[in-house]
């Protein structure tokens, strides 16, 4: 399925997808909205996708979260307010209740975009003597429950070559 289909599936008033990719659950644009409202609140993704002409909302979860029981299909379906569910292959749909639930999508995007342009503070620097204090902060104040695993890699990589930064300075290089 593309993800051309499954924005499409997404704005269907009647239906609530989950789509299995790999370790996570995803749900996109409307599906997501009504997640992040109704379910749990998670770290919502925006991206803009050339295939679709538009930005793309997604979240994800651990396939865990289901498998260990911190997060059920039926305690989905309740919240969302579905009269049932079915598993087919790689996603799962909810027939929804509530063809009402869906409502205020544009104004959810807008909020999401005016969120976003929020200026993030930077994390302070430290002096040559204080190196490892700064990357110690960096990864005290790093926020890895609302990340993505690419953001977890670049942070990853962002700490390898502050490192790099502070032994060229230190002349450990």
């Amino acid at each position: 399925m593309t993800l051309k289909e499954k924005i499409l599936y997404s704005s269907e008033k009647i239906r609530f997808t989950l789509y299995k990719e790999g370790l996570f659950y995803k749900c996109y644009n409307e599906d997501a909205m009504l997640f992040v409202k109704k379910v749990r609140e998670y770290k919502v993704n925006n991206k803009l996708v050339k295939s679709t002409g538009s930005n793309v909302f997604s979240i994800g979860f651990p396939v865990s979260e289901i498998e260990k029981g911190k997060l059920s299909f039926e305690e989905i379906s309740t919240k969302i307010e579905s009269e049932s569910f079915e598993l087919k292959n790689e996603l799962v749909i909810f027939n929804l209740n509530n063809t009402e639930c869906k409502k205020g999508y544009k104004e959810w995007v807008e909020i999401k975009h005016k969120n976003e342009l929020v200026v993030q503070e930077p994390v302070p620097s430290y002096s040559n003597t204080n190196n490892s204090a700064h990357v110690l902060a960096m990864i005290k104040n790093y926020d890895m429950a609302n990340s993505t695993p690419m953001q977890g890699l670049g942070f990853i990589q962002e700490l390898k070559l502050e490192v790099q930064r502070i032994e060229k300075s230190n002349g450990n290089i």
